[in-house]
């Protein structure tokens, strides 16, 4: 009986690797938002926004699968399209002139769609190289990388913050707006946006980073990053009319593996 056990565990376990490893990576989902009529503003109202986070380009994400990620994108119709940061992981080929032409091919479809903005993530700016290499290439792709800086988009008030990991978050508020008026931020570390809560009033923080813990015990988070530990998925209430919602992402990093924390974009729509 012992011996049917272990065989038993092991064909078990054998099963959950090649499904952490081979499938649950790919099993990429979109989800829905449909925000609060008190988040319309005039011209965005009925208009949607995507949101996608985290595809660490490399070896485990190649050129191939951003072009099936930009046409799931583009499928969704959006009137504007947010990136979340991490754009990089540690195995990415940088010295790759052929590399860095595709991804900027398949990135330049999404801008050429609509109006397309990104913030860094914390694997972007860890190194001089890296702040430059991503830059560069969202950049030549048309999306505009808003660093503590703000983006009228017609009458929506869209911020994007610096990487709390490696820079400085800074947030610098609009003269003409006041506590009701609605705000987009960009914010890639979620933990820091819930402590800090820079802006109080009636917003919407859109984050990543924490792959929605990536590889869980069955949807408890075995290993988080750095500001990515209080705040892990979902929308959470930050204060009366300030809200954070979280993207699982869509690539990984270090182990490449998902286990209850299926990959994602977010879809906003404006009522």
């Amino acid at each position: 009986m012992t011996v049917y056990l272990i065989i038993a565990f092991l064909l078990l376990a054998a099963v959950f690797l090649i499904y952490g490893f081979k499938t649950a990576p790919w099993r990429l989902r979109v989800k829905n938002y449909k925000l609060d009529p008190d988040k319309t503003l005039g011209s965005f109202a009925g208009r949607r926004i995507v949101f996608f986070s985290d595809i660490h380009l490399g070896p485990n994400f190649t050129a191939d699968q951003l072009n099936e990620l930009c046409r799931l994108i583009l499928r969704q119709d959006p009137q504007l399209i947010l990136f979340g940061g991490d754009m990089l992981e540690e195995k990415t080929d940088l010295s790759s002139e052929s590399f860095k032409a595709d991804i900027i091919k398949e990135l330049r479809v999404l801008s050429d769609f609509c109006p397309c903005f990104a913030v860094h993530g914390n694997h972007d700016v860890e190194t001089l190289i890296n702040r430059r290499y991503t830059t560069e290439v969202l950049e030549a792709s048309g999306f505009t990388l808003l660093q503590n800086s703000l983006a009228d988009i017609g009458d929506l008030a869209l911020y994007g913050f610096e990487s709390a990991t490696h820079d400085q978050p800074l947030y610098i508020d609009k003269d003409n707006l006041n506590e009701d008026s609605f705000r987009l931020l960009l914010c890639h570390e979620p933990d820091y946006a819930g402590k800090n809560k820079p802006v109080l009033g009636n917003s919407l923080y859109l984050s990543g980073h924490s792959h929605g813990g990536q590889v869980t015990f069955f949807g408890l988070p075995l290993i988080l990053p750095h500001l990515g530990r209080r705040y892990v998925r979902g929308l959470h209430q930050l204060h009366n009319k300030s809200q954070l919602l979280i993207s699982n992402g869509v690539g990984t990093v270090h182990i490449h593996a998902r286990f209850c924390a299926r990959p994602d974009i977010l879809v906003l729509d404006f009522p």
